[in-house]
């Protein structure tokens, strides 16, 4: 894997349409997931989900999908996905891996 690359293994789309819509807005996003086939879309929102980085992506892609398609995909965390996805602001706002990376004072290495 190169510096900068996503680890696609096991991601249910090809690396250049990942690549795309990781360049998209949200409202795009929803858009064009809307017409992939329910077990695609739910594997794809896990997937993403399931990234740190790839988080919002993985919101807007389960908001479009169905609760029992997040669940065959991914049992109970499915359910939690679906329920995030209908507040993803929210959900993100307590997110502590996004939330400690924008928040944390620098660490400085000056002597006092």
């Amino acid at each position: 894997m190169t510096k900068g690359s996503i680890d696609i293994e096991g991601c249910p789309v090809p690396e250049e349409v990942l690549g795309q819509l990781i360049n998209e807005t949200l409202s795009s996003v929803t858009e064009k997931t809307r017409n992939m086939p329910e077990h695609q879309r739910s594997r794809l929102a896990v997937f993403c989900y399931r990234r740190s980085h790839l988080r919002r992506l993985g919101l807007a892609v389960a908001a479009n999908c169905t609760r029992s398609g997040l669940i065959a995909e991914a049992g109970h965390a499915g359910e939690v996905l679906y329920q995030q996805a209908a507040n993803p602001e929210g959900t993100l706002a307590s997110d502590t891996y996004l939330g400690s990376r924008h928040y944390k004072k620098p660490v400085s290495l000056r002597q006092v």
